[in-house]
């Protein structure tokens, strides 16, 4: 049944989408009726179209989506509308992000367009090059009789299932039109499970580097906080259906097995092992929120199940209780501590204290996740490690400031420096921060950032600089996301 703030929430998030699709509407038949006047203006078309996709970043990194941006052109200078430029590639971009699951790849390559990928009737000129923009993605591949629908008005590609659905959708419909009016072509390639849209349009370049003009970026920013909407409204949907935290439990005895199976499985995602050695693999493959385990056990014991654990840079976070029918033996206690064990507990127990105890590892967790969250407001060089996890944070910490204020210092820079593997990297920083990769090095960037509003009389601009930042506007998109100020509302109040 839906309470009256349920009702409220459909009401707005209903009046915000009629508000876009008229708005998109308006677009659309603007475009249609050739009523459209372009407004071209000198400007570096690379650094224009790097600079939107930059904003997109910050959404990506949210859903753990690896990004890349490459252009055989360092610079390309020439006169064109800054404003249909970038609703092209904000729908392109929107729509790469948008259909892409977590953990997948949103690419953007630029080149110079073949003889035969030119539009149809062009006409070469001595003064204008074809330029390629390929925009790829991860994510459910389109049937081949639904290609030509995409571009239709009212239809997408749900997010949610590989299927076409009616929607109010119009931003490839837009695309498709603005490209057409800068007499260019686009086209959709889908295998392999990616999806590339390939836009190709003619440009004069210009002999020598001009002043841009001023870049605002007002739609971008439109598109982003509605993805930064639907993405938060996914997120409560599913957190309703989905539990949230897995637990692995190791035990011989068959009935105690199932009696903890059932009775855990009314609140987490559990999986099962009927002695030490198997637990351990299933704990490296399924790498839980928790490990419940037995003492005495065949092939592995809950000792030996504790120093596997601890001795695993990939499980060694991972909270560990031990139930034993020798409990009593203070021997078997004080070892167990120390194999790594954070609680014992003896048999005979109390399912309803067990289950307390869970909750209160978990809840201590995530008590540490929130010590590096972005609500967590401190110098990162000041902030006192502990813990032989927490000795990674420190190391990953110390690269990142060594190169604050490197724009080029991403994400291969920083897992190659931590001689890690990405991908267990990525799960260690998150179990242990809630955040990806690229999130941490923003996270770390923007808490100096922080510092220095605070104690330095440098401006925005030049802090941003400091801090990795080559687009201010970014920079100030990204700080208000993380502190919910502005860096000049930020500065007042400190």
């Amino acid at each position: 049944m839906y309470k009256r703030q349920d009702y409220v929430r459909l009401i707005e998030k209903n009046v915000g989408r009629i508000q876009r699709m008229i708005s998109q509407l308006l677009q659309f038949r603007e475009i249609e009726s050739q009523k459209m006047t372009l407004n071209r203006q000198p400007g570096d078309l690379i650094r224009f179209i790097d600079s939107i996709f930059s904003l997109f970043e910050f959404y990506a990194s949210k859903k753990g989506i690896e990004t890349d941006f490459s252009s055989r052109y360092e610079s390309f200078y020439t006169s064109f509308d800054h404003d249909v430029i970038e609703k092209i590639f904000t729908n392109l971009f929107s729509n790469a992000i948008k259909y892409t699951s977590e953990n997948g790849y949103v690419g953007v390559k630029i080149g110079r367009a073949p003889r035969e990928r030119w539009p149809k009737g062009a006409v070469p000129a001595a003064d204008t090059e074809y330029l390629s923009f390929t925009v790829t993605n991860t994510g459910a591949e389109i049937p081949e009789d639904k290609k030509d629908i995409i571009f239709e008005s009212f239809n997408r590609l749900s997010a949610r299932r590989p299927e076409f659905e009616s929607s109010t959708g119009l931003g490839l419909a837009i695309v498709r039109e603005l490209v057409g009016n800068l007499a260019g072509s686009i086209t959709l390639h889908s295998g392999n499970s990616k999806v590339a849209f390939t836009v190709v349009l003619p440009f004069s370049r210009s002999a020598e580097k001009t002043n841009s003009a001023a870049e605002s970026y007002d739609y971008t920013v439109s598109e982003i906080d509605n993805l930064l909407k639907e993405s938060d409204a996914a997120d409560r949907n599913d957190r309703r259906v989905r539990k949230a935290y897995d637990i692995v439990v190791i035990e011989d005895d068959p009935d105690l097995r199932s009696y903890l199976e059932r009775r855990l499985s009314e609140y987490y995602n559990v999986y099962t092992a009927d002695d030490g050695r198997e637990g351990i693999a299933k704990v490296e493959k399924i790498y839980p929120q928790m490990v419940i385990t037995d003492l005495m056990m065949p092939e592995a014991d809950g000792f030996d199940v504790c120093r596997s654990l601890r001795s695993n840079i990939k499980t060694s976070h991972i909270p560990v209780i031990m139930l034993s029918g020798q409990g009593k033996d203070a021997d078997n206690k004080i070892k167990a501590l120390e194999c790594g064990a954070s609680v014992f507990i003896d048999k005979p127990f109390d399912m309803d204290y067990l289950l307390g105890q869970v909750a209160n590892l978990i809840k201590t967790q995530n008590e540490l996740k929130q010590r590096y969250s972005r609500k967590y407001i401190a110098e990162p060089s000041k902030i006192t490690i502990s813990s032989v996890d927490e000795e990674l944070l420190k190391k990953a910490m110390n690269y990142i400031e060594r190169n604050i204020d490197n724009n080029d210092y991403d994400v291969e820079s920083f897992v190659s420096d931590m001689a890690i593997g990405r991908t267990l990297l990525y799960q260690k920083l998150n179990d242990i921060t809630g955040m990806s990769i690229k999130e941490f090095i923003m996270d770390i960037r923007l808490k100096r950032a922080a510092q220095l509003l605070r104690e330095s009389d440098l401006t925005i601009s030049e802090i941003s600089i400091m801090t990795g930042f080559a687009n201010p506007k970014y920079f100030s998109i990204c700080f208000k996301r993380h502190f919910e100020l502005t860096p000049s509302e930020f500065k007042k109040k400190a």
